[in-house]
Parts: C-alpha cells; sequence; structure tokens
C-alpha cells in the first residue's frame, strides 16, 4: 500500500487524518508536507522502532533511527526532540499472559496484569497502544487493564498494510489535530483515547 492509497482510503472511511510509521525508516518532512498539499489532508511522519524492549512508535524525530537499538537511547533521542514514544502492540509477543487474564477468575488485577506492569519500558513511553488492529479482542482487553493499572493512556492504530485494515482501529482526540505538535501536546496532556471499531455490533 502506497501513501496515496493510503490517505485515499481514510479519507473515503471519514478519517480525520492519518500517521505513517514504517519499520525503522523516518519520514522526510518535505515528502510528508508534499503528500498533505497533494490530498489537502492531515499526515503526520512517524517511525516504528524495533528496540531491546519491542516495537516502539516515536513522533516528533527527524533524524535517522538505523542505529538505535535501545529503548533508553530512542527516550533520550525523543526527549530533546520533544516528542512522544507509545509502545507499540506491547504484548503481542506475550500470548501467555494474555490467555492467562482472559481466563483469570480473580476480582481485581490478574497476576498477569502484575506481571505486565512490572515490565521496565512501559515505565519510559507517553503511551501504550491499547487498539492494535492485528491484535485479537483478548489481547486489546488486556492492553486496556494494563493501561488502567499503569494510568496510561491508550491509543489506537490500525497497523495496516493494506487498505481494507485502514480505520480498523484509531486514536480519537480531544481537541482538533492540525500538524505534528498537536498530536504530541495531546498525547503528553492525555488527551486522547482508543477505538477499536472491529467489535462495534457486539
Amino acid at each position: 500500500m502506497d501513501p496515496d492509497q493510503l490517505i485515499e482510503r481514510a479519507k473515503f472511511i471519514g478519517l480525520d487524518g492519518v500517521c505513517i510509521t514504517d519499520h525503522n525508516q523516518v519520514w522526510d518532512a518535505d515528502v510528508i508536507a508534499g503528500l498533505r498539499k497533494k490530498h489537502d489532508y492531515l499526515v503526520i511522519g512517524g517511525v516504528e522502532v524495533s528496540t531491546d524492549c519491542g516495537d516502539i512508535l516515536a513522533f516528533g524525530l527527524h533524524q535517522s533511527v538505523l542505529k538505535v537499538g535501545r529503548a533508553t537511547e530512542l527516550r533520550a533521542m525523543v526527549d530533546e526532540a520533544g516528542g512522544v514514544m507509545v509502545i507499540a502492540h506491547p504484548f503481542r509477543s506475550y500470548p501467555a499472559l494474555v490467555s492467562a487474564h482472559a481466563h483469570s477468575t480473580t476480582v481485581g488485577p490478574s497476576r498477569a496484569i502484575d506481571e505486565a506492569c512490572s515490565r521496565s519500558e512501559l515505565g519510559i513511553v507517553d503511551a501504550l497502544e491499547a487498539c492494535n488492529g492485528q491484535s485479537s479482542r483478548d489481547e486489546v482487553g488486556f492492553c486496556y487493564a494494563v493501561a488502567e493499572c499503569l494510568s496510561l493512556g491508550g491509543t489506537g492504530g490500525s497497523d495496516a498494510h493494506a487498505t481494507l485494515g485502514v480505520g480498523a482501529c484509531y486514536t480519537e482526540f480531544e481537541d482538533h489535530v492540525e500538524d505534528e505538535r498537536d498530536l504530541i501536546r495531546q498525547i503528553k496532556d492525555g488527551q486522547f483515547k482508543a477505538v477499536d471499531d472491529r467489535w462495534a455490533d457486539g
């Protein structure tokens, strides 16, 4: 799916804008500006960085991340740039925790949640991707529970690699997002929530 296809699909289904976050590849600001002008549509460039703590979405960075391997190193870069970090699909690699929580009969936080909340990387990000278009219902439920336990905001992202996946999950902001700075400010201020439309009818 090229950016034009993504944008056209997002406009068609009623999204107000898109964030493009390729793996370990920072988008050129001029290319993003060109896409926005071409489509008269909000386009924000981010990056999904592969770190020792899993994949982390970063916004506000405009420099190469190819040599970044540690989440703490990425945190320093993001802070210097005045950006934000969101841990992507944080429990995709932890199916046992997700399953344990889904089948728990415990009232209140389960042991699985306690274990998940102890992960050090959750203490250095600005938000957690609660809804991901490639995640199961149980995984999304677990993400919400962990985010609540940590008082950490949850975002939504389609993780779409084809047009039909666009908009399956998204982030709803309290205020209008005009550009990258608006996005960063509202994430820092907690003015957002995750939306998952895949099971809207039950």
